[in-house]
């Protein structure tokens, strides 16, 4: 499968996930309060979804707007690709990284952080996105960014890999 394939799956995957963009959008009262209880961002019309996906789901790392915004965001882009055996581009295992970031008001009220990670490994792991396999977890670890008052994850899923 081609990298762009690999992606445009993941991103489907994503960009339809209602559960997923109240995670990122609704921000809770107090640790009670059920981000997943509130209205389908999917359901809005397109004018009203498009500018909140697209300000929370990118496809380059770009962080500088986060000094000025106060949200959660996943900046999903291609990693390492290995060839397979028979040195084939098309058939290679590719690697997928996924950088959350959630800022300090959402993860100190719900632990926010976590349960976007959770959500969003049930999304993608062991999950057949490749015609070669299910998608494995190849690595996952924390980061901060302090200044932006900011936590993040940042996970690598491998494709593809017929193991």
């Amino acid at each position: 499968m081609k990298m762009f394939s690999y992606l445009d799956k993941v991103n489907s995957i994503l960009r339809n996930d209602s559960d997923l963009w109240k995670l990122l959008y609704y921000k809770s009262d107090n640790y009670n309060d059920n981000p997943l209880d509130k209205p389908d961002i999917l359901a809005l019309p397109p004018a009203e979804q498009y500018p909140i996906i697209n300000k929370r789901l990118k496809h380059t790392p770009s962080t500088s707007d986060l000094v000025e915004e106060q949200l959660c965001r996943i900046i999903f882009y291609p990693a390492r690709r290995s060839p397979s055996s028979s040195f084939n581009y098309a058939t290679a295992t590719q690697e997928i990284t996924f950088d959350v970031f959630v800022h300090a008001d959402y993860n100190d009220t719900d632990m926010r952080l976590s349960k976007i990670c959770d959500h969003l490994n049930d999304l993608i792991f062991d999950k057949k996105i490749s015609n070669l396999g299910t998608a494995k977890l190849r690595s996952a670890q924390p980061f901060i960014l302090e200044e932006q008052g900011y936590i993040g994850y940042t996970m690598t899923y491998e494709l593809g890999s017929v193991s």
